[in-house]
């Protein structure tokens, strides 16, 4: 019993062990500010944990609950936006992740399908559905009774409050009632549970029915937190909800388990990226951190059983377990730092169509592009083909888009990479196929393409490095040449993110009252800018102004300084002058935004591919859009103008 006890005991260690590492490190992290938010950051997981952990005891897997999640928050939030009280909008979002579950396990029992195809399948087809739902759209801008969710009681977040209901109702619930002795039943036997007179399909569908309810639950509670619902919401929660299991205690070959171990899975996973987050530590190792953890709770669950069935092990040998594990984890570790990804596929041609591959078109920046692409792609009689990856962080996707493009045989590619190095080599297959490449927005790296020897035959953008540093002077004349400021960036390593963040030390290096007490990645995602902005804003109490290097990271990071009840001292400017950054700039709560007129990209873009393929004139090297701050000053003006200016730069 004693050792029974003590094998619960040990994630409850290692998350205390873990808080008091980051107390030590960070003087702000033992805050009950920064603790609660460790709760609330974790909260979305822990929720989309529960549905997993009857899951998973049940034998199964789900691996739909974060497609489900982005179908879930759109529905609740459309409903909002149509004007539809919060009760009715609330309830639509809780039935269509009810409604997602039924149908995975109605499938997985009567269909006789295992439920790892099953939920796979669901998780693409609810990604879908969430995309043609919104038009690959985010919807925002709800009512205060809606954000009232990610508000707080006696300075407790509710998020938090739901969260502990939630876990004592599914503890109970697995614990003193039939649906939880027959979970653990069908997990551990179900053949035995069948032949004992247990209804196996119906107390699956019910699991299942769980697991989707919850994805709505976490779907209404992440969209009133970010006061926005995305398409893209909810990318690899699956996995990370899985994750919380596995660490919490669950067994992954079913029949053990517990709720409350997951609940403490999810806060150490939440416990490590807020805890990173204020040491400044590179966000891409985040994944690294929370796989090793992962690795090393399956390592030590298996390595728990095998010394409950066996003699004990005497001398050096009892701690074997710990170095296999350690040795596991490094070892892991360092194959993902040397880990490189290549492939080549052959080309084909055809004729008189353009293809269009942004980074993504999940924000307001690409739509707009996309929009006047084709609308001059219309007026020159071309054959527009748009296609991009879902996240703007998956290179990998887009270096496939390539690869399919050139067997289709397109004549001309107007792309926006994703990667500045990663990429040169799709870019070099397309030169070989005699396929023209104009880039969009951002630039390859030069010394990364020269070394394969690709080419592109012209950059059609805004200077990032240029914008960067009018945001710079801006927001340091804005604090008087004085302040502490912190950055929030793109994707690191890419020639737009980084070009934007130098630019912006360079605005700001005349003046040495500016302070950088901060810079770290969001990968441009506002949810993830969210997080970062509430963990940089605990970590550093006297920050001044946020510079965010796209709108999406700015919107982001404004709802989490108005969660901390911080706008009035914090001032936050963005990039790229989206429609819901100049909404917030014309109600005060946004400073302002760097302007760069993504439509005329597209246009000018179609144009000099549709020049180049009829009359066969090349275009110039560089054809640079203007950049220019707005604020409240100029914002009327600017939303009224008929058409940006543009440069032309002709380079030999």
């Amino acid at each position: 019993m004693i050792q029974n006890l003590s094998a619960r005991l040990q994630t409850l260690f290692v998350l205390i062990g873990l808080v008091i590492l980051f107390g030590i490190a960070s003087p702000h992290f033992l805050s009950t500010d920064n603790l609660l938010n460790v709760m609330q950051q974790s909260a979305i997981n822990a929720i989309l944990g529960i549905g997993l952990t009857f899951v998973i005891i049940s034998g199964g897997i789900d691996l739909s609950v974060g497609s489900i999640l982005a179908l879930c928050g759109l529905v609740t939030a459309d409903l909002l936006v149509a004007g539809h009280s919060t009760f009715v909008a609330i309830v639509a979002g809780l039935l269509v992740g009810l409604g997602c579950g039924v149908l995975n396990g109605l499938i997985t029992t009567l269909g006789r399908i295992p439920p790892f195809i099953t939920t796979l399948g669901m998780m693409l087809i609810a990604r879908s559905a969430a995309k043609i739902y919104s038009g690959s759209k985010p919807i925002s801008g709800f009512p205060e009774s809606f954000r009232a969710l990610s508000g707080d009681v006696a300075g407790i977040p509710v998020m938090v409050l739901v969260v502990a209901g939630l876990y004592v109702l599914a503890h109970l619930v697995l614990t003193r009632t039939k649906l939880g002795r027959y979970t653990y039943a069908i997990g551990g036997n179900e053949q035995a549970a069948w032949l004992s007179g247990v209804p196996v399909g119906r107390y699956k569908v019910a699991i299942y029915a769980l697991s989707g309810l919850m994805a709505g639950a976490a779907a209404v509670l992440m969209t009133s937190r970010l006061n926005a619902a995305s398409p893209l919401s909810g990318e690899m929660y699956e996995l990370y909800a899985i994750a919380a299991a596995v660490i919490g205690g669950v067994s992954l070959m079913g029949g053990e388990g517990r709720v409350l171990g997951t609940l403490i899975g999810a806060l150490i996973m939440g416990t490590l990226r807020n805890g990173l987050n204020a040491l400044n530590v590179p966000s891409a190792l985040e994944g690294m951190v929370v796989g090793g953890v992962l690795i090393a709770a399956v390592v030590l669950d298996r390595a728990r059983h095998r010394g409950s069935t066996s003699r004990p092990v005497k001398g050096w040998r009892r701690y074997r377990k710990w170095v296999i594990a350690g040795i596991i984890t490094v070892v892991l570790v360092l194959a993902a730092l040397a880990f490189r990804a290549a492939s080549t596929q052959p080309a084909e041609e055809q004729v008189l169509t353009v293809a269009f591959v942004p980074k993504a078109l999940n924000s307001p920046f690409w739509a707009a592009m996309e929009s006047a692409a084709a609308r001059e792609a219309e007026e020159q009689d071309i054959h527009l083909v748009s296609l991009a990856a879902d996240r703007e962080t998956d290179v990998e996707r887009q270096y496939q888009i390539i690869e399919n493009l050139i067997q289709q045989g397109v004549d001309a590619i107007l792309l926006a990479p994703a990667g500045s190095k990663e990429l040169v080599t799709a870019i070099r297959k397309a030169n070989d196929a005699g396929i023209p490449v104009f880039l969009l927005d951002t630039r390859i790296d030069e010394a990364a393409a020269e070394s394969v020897g690709a080419e592109v035959l012209t950059y059609i953008g805004s200077d990032n490095f240029e914008g960067g540093s009018v945001a710079g002077r801006y927001l340091a004349a804005t604090l008087g040449g004085s302040g502490e400021v912190a950055i929030i960036e793109g994707i690191s390593g890419h020639e737009t993110a980084d070009q934007r963040r130098l630019g912006f030390l360079e605005g700001i290096a005349e003046y040495p009252g500016i302070r950088v007490v901060a810079s770290q990645t969001a990968n441009w995602e506002r949810a993830l800018a969210y997080n970062v902005a509430e963990n940089l804003l605990q970590a550093h109490p006297e920050i001044d102004a946020i510079f965010a290097a796209n709108d999406e990271m700015a919107l982001g990071a404004l709802e989490a300084a108005d969660a901390a009840q911080r706008l009035e001292t914090v001032s936050v400017i963005g990039f790229d002058a989206i429609p819901d950054a100049l909404d917030n700039i014309k109600t005060g709560r946004l400073l302002g935004s760097v302007a760069q007129f993504p439509g005329e990209m597209g246009r000018l873009g179609v144009m000099h591919a549709a020049t180049l393929l009829r009359e066969g004139t090349l275009p110039p090297k560089e054809v640079l859009t203007k950049v220019e701050i707005i604020d409240l000053r100029n914002l009327e003006a600017f939303e009224t103008a008929a058409g940006p200016a543009v440069g032309e730069t002709e380079i030999p």
